[in-house]
């Protein structure tokens, strides 16, 4: 019997994680490198004062038998390990200057309905936009074989599988922003715009409340760092092995095929083949010291979108405060100045759903909006003014949510300021883009690629490569990943470990 070729993976977030499960699967000997100290990557929460503060999953989709992505989770490990709830309320919107307020639920008739009553003019646009939200909730990623290694007749087979939703997916592939100027109503388009990101493809946006109506959003019960450790146990339980506070700094190549890595402690480790789930630009320009860079991605750098990072104020609340939906959008009337740059718009969390994010009696409240990079990144350079601004954040985000939970600030007994800086230091997302890419409709007729050219036994796997970001993105991911390195050494990929 021939011996195991090796994988070394570059991160351990849930790409990695994924990628990690699957080589072992496929009979792959498997070490990841990770530099911060626990699992995850993006997708985590961190304990305060007894309190738990999650920073990612607000929503989670196809976390019910019956979607591919439960199929995923359930080869992973931690659809068996966690508790999923269904989302009830996907956000209340609310607009201080004019004091509309708008609740989009999971019953999809009701908010027709509710829509059409807050712009009858708009009766036939409405009917319209559900009909696509519908259509494109039928969409599921496919578990069989990646575009990327389809050949002619297997695109074709896909596309014909996918029927009508492939012929809404294409009719509604603009941007958000240009989407809503078919509606009349100046407070329904703003209710669209912020579905999700304005910039993103009303497909996507669509195919989302798609999922919501059809109940298949769910949150993760304890915070998202639990969805990750188990996908972690998975993998060392498959005879897998995972370094934390393993920086990567260089990736080993020879006579133009990667070897191998070099940590920042000067350590070197070898492998047959090497997978980088790390952050993309470091990835290219730092770890292979920009050799490999195709002029395709040198354009991406330059012009494609990134998600706009953004600071996460979480407090810890004694005692039980109003009672809110759990996701409120709040359009400010007066914007928060943060950094220079006028904040117009918040979306606050009560967390108040899950009583195992705080202590009995107590309640966790997040506001999340965005802000610069650049501003946390050069105020970093002195930590007594990067102090000083988290804690003028915190105040100014407060006096903003007294008019909805009077004296919150005196029951504050745990504050936690988490800015763009924060996410580069923890998981090195270049410029804090927590989720990579933006989808567009360029990213989405033109997949990046998982190899580089002129650099053999080498993948790329994660949210960098698969734009539009998020949970199921990227454990698909590094799922992909594997089947095209099975496929590239004549290997039947499997999603299970042979015995």
């Amino acid at each position: 019997m021939s011996p195991e070729r090796s994988v070394i993976i570059i991160g351990a977030g849930l790409a990695g994680l994924s990628a990690g499960c699957y080589a072992r699967m496929n009979g792959y000997q498997a070490n990841i490198f990770e530099h911060s100290s626990i699992p995850g990557g993006v997708c985590t929460s961190w304990k305060r004062k007894g309190y738990m503060i999650d920073g990612c999953i607000h929503w989670l989709m196809g976390h019910k038998p019956g979607n591919s992505l439960y199929t995923f989770y359930r080869e992973l490990g931690t659809a068996q390990a966690n508790r999923f709830n269904d989302v009830t309320s996907y956000a209340n919107y609310i607009d201080e200057r004019s004091g509309n307020q708008f609740h989009l639920t999971p019953n999809m008739e009701e908010v027709k309905e509710r829509l059409i009553q807050a712009s009858p003019e708009d009766r036939k646009a409405i009917e319209e936009f559900i009909r696509g939200c519908q259509a494109l909730g039928r969409i599921e990623i496919s578990a069989e074989k990646p575009i990327e290694i389809q050949n002619f007749f297997e695109k074709i087979v896909s596309l014909w599988k996918m029927g009508r939703v492939a012929i809404y997916a294409m009719k509604y592939g603009m941007k958000v922003e240009d989407y809503v100027r078919r509606f009349k109503s100046e407070w329904l388009k703003k209710i669209i715009l912020n579905l999700f990101i304005q910039d993103m493809p009303t497909a996507f946006v669509m195919m989302i409340l798609g999922y919501l109506f059809q109940g298949q959003l769910g949150t993760v019960e304890g915070g998202s760092l639990k969805f990750a450790l188990p996908i972690e146990k998975r993998f060392r339980g498959l005879g897998g092995k995972v370094t934390y506070n393993a920086t990567v700094e260089k990736i080993l190549v020879e006579n133009d095929a990667a070897v191998g890595i070099q940590l920042g402690d000067g350590s070197t480790h070898r492998a047959d083949i090497v997978i980088s789930a790390a952050d993309l630009h470091s990835t290219l320009f730092n770890m292979l010291d920009g050799r490999y860079i195709t002029e395709r991605f040198e354009n991406m750098f330059q012009r494609w979108k990134m998600f706009t990072p953004v600071i996460l104020a979480t407090f810890g609340i004694n005692g039980k405060i109003k009672q809110y939906p759990p996701t409120n959008v709040i359009f400010l009337k007066q914007p928060l100045n943060v950094g220079g740059k006028a904040v117009d718009m918040i979306a606050v969390r009560d967390f108040s759903y899950d009583s195992t994010l705080s202590p009995q009696g107590k309640t966790v409240i997040q506001a999340e909006f965005e802000s610069s990079f650049d501003y946390w990144n050069g105020l970093h350079t002195s930590q007594e003014q990067y102090d000083k601004e988290k804690e003028s954040v915190a105040r100014e985000v407060l006096k903003r949510l007294e008019g909805y939970y009077p004296n919150i600030t005196e029951k504050v007994e745990m504050t936690d300021i988490a800015t763009p800086y924060t996410f580069w230091w923890y998981t090195r997302n270049h410029k804090g883009a927590f989720e990579g890419w933006l989808m567009t409709k360029e990213s989405l007729v033109s997949p990046v690629e998982k190899t580089l050219p002129g650099l053999k036994n080498f993948y790329l796997a994660g949210q960098w490569v698969e734009p539009g970001g998020g949970v199921p993105t990227a454990v698909w991911s590094g799922r992909k990943v594997i089947q095209i390195l099975c496929h590239h050494e004549g290997k039947k990929f499997v999603t299970s470990f042979p015995d």
